[in-house]
């Protein structure tokens, strides 16, 4: 009954002797339905667990979650797949990523710039990256209960300058891409890894290669060593209105190098839009479920020769607006991540793209250990080929009345859908 309602009813369940407890997604109409036309549903209680729950505790109670999470904990059994993480560099002592990296899996383009995560400047996000690359959302992770079985382990190369040093110079960025890569390859030769860039030129080429764009074709597909590079398409980086989803998103291009014709681009959608902090009423989320993230970057203005990009979208969270202020990332609609400052906090949030890179690249690591003889390329098809739009990116489809010129520009916004483990498994 829920499917033929469109109830988004989530694969896990916990079960009672004399219950199922299943987490759905649906509009109060939906499920009165479902209530009106069935005696199987004993009780209805809104999911409450958020970011925001975790993000309101102090250090010492972050901890403890954190410490109860890592207890549970089980290390990969082939050691031999990795996600890489090309970033502002990864804080090993956080407990939860510990266990899944070492010391000499920690990277950097430049020996003067140390290996760990510059926090100041960008916010640790190399060690939000990486908390999501190992476990994903940390929401359902801390409140299950069940083992915590890893599929893969963790690499980190620093490409981003700490405070005070120098930036990198644009005309070098493939250049410096090759060398990071490089410098996890020498380490360990024999290892399948998916390697994640989250990080993005504000310049859009409009789907024009650039010579950074290039470089990470020819990394990808090199005759000698095919690799598999899942890159973020990039953020809108102004403030955002609610009227301005959708419109600002079909506007605003791809970033370089994300319209690289041999990586697999990643966008960002959402299906988070309920707000539980006492402190946003009258606010509500910009995007609603199951729509297009409202920072994500499209291919949509491109010319038509050029490749469609995002290849898919994955979850990225939400902002929320008050109808006055512009888009906010709100705890409650981003994802719970591991925190650069472990002594001082456990948890941070990330959201939008970047978010999106890190869940795919997960999902890229898993499919690796689980599939080891696949190629690179054949795991980043699957990928694609696993995808499907949600019924509201469908229902923009189908309000094409086939109308294929509609059609082919709502691809260049969505890519292909949501990827999902199972079929591409």
């Amino acid at each position: 009954m829920a499917a033929r309602l469109n109830l988004q009813v989530k694969d896990h369940a916990v079960r009672f002797p004399e219950r199922e407890v299943v987490l759905v997604l649906a509009n109060i109409i939906s499920i009165d339905r479902l209530v009106a036309h069935s005696d199987v549903v004993a009780e209805l209680r809104r999911a409450k667990d958020t970011p925001a729950f975790f993000m309101g505790l102090d250090g010492g109670e972050q901890r403890e979650w954190s410490d109860e999470a890592l207890g549970r904990v089980s290390l990969p059994v082939d050691a031999n797949v990795a996600v890489c993480i090309l970033d502002s560099g990864v804080t090993r002592a956080h407990p939860l990523l510990m266990p899944a990296i070492d010391i000499a899996d920690l990277h950097t383009i430049n020996p003067a710039w140390g290996t760990a995560d510059s926090a100041a400047q960008w916010r640790g996000h190399g060690t939000a990256m990486a908390g999501t690359a190992l476990y994903g959302d940390l929401v359902p992770v801390l409140v299950g209960g069940n083992e915590i079985a890893l599929t893969h382990r963790l690499e980190s190369v620093k490409i981003l300058p700490p405070d005070g040093a120098a930036h990198n110079e644009p005309d070098l960025y493939g250049a410096i891409t090759a060398e990071a890569i490089a410098r996890a390859e020498i380490r360990a030769p024999n290892r399948r890894r998916a390697i994640a860039l989250a990080v993005t030129s504000e310049s859009s080429m409009r789907g024009k290669p650039s010579s950074w764009s290039s470089a990470i074709d020819q990394l990808c597909f090199d005759p000698d060593d095919r690799r598999l590079l899942i890159l973020s398409a990039g953020n809108i980086r102004v403030d955002l209105m609610p009227a301005d989803h959708l419109i600002r998103n079909d506007l605003e291009s791809v970033e370089d190098p994300a319209h690289a014709w041999n990586a697999l681009t990643v966008g960002a959608f959402t299906e988070k839009v309920d707000l539980i902090d006492p402190a946003l009423a009258g606010w509500t989320a910009i995007a609603t479920a199951g729509e297009l993230s409202p920072s994500c970057r499209t291919s949509v203005a491109w010319e038509r020769q050029w490749p469609v990009k995002p290849d898919v979208v994955i979850e990225g969270g939400n902002l929320a607006s008050n109808g006055v202020l512009p888009g906010d990332p709100v705890d409650d609609l981003q994802l719970l991540t591991t925190h650069n400052r472990p002594n001082d906090r456990a948890f941070n949030t990330i959201g939008d793209t970047s978010a999106a890179t890190a869940l795919v690249a997960r999902l890229a690591g898993t499919i690796l250990a689980t599939r080891p003889r696949l190629w690179p390329e054949t795991v980043r098809g699957l990928i694609v080929h696993s995808a499907e739009w949600t019924p509201a990116m469908r229902a923009h489809v189908d309000a094409c009345n086939g109308r294929k010129g509609l059609i082919h520009s709502l691809v260049r916004r969505y890519g292909y859908g949501v990827p999902d483990l199972d079929r591409a498994l």
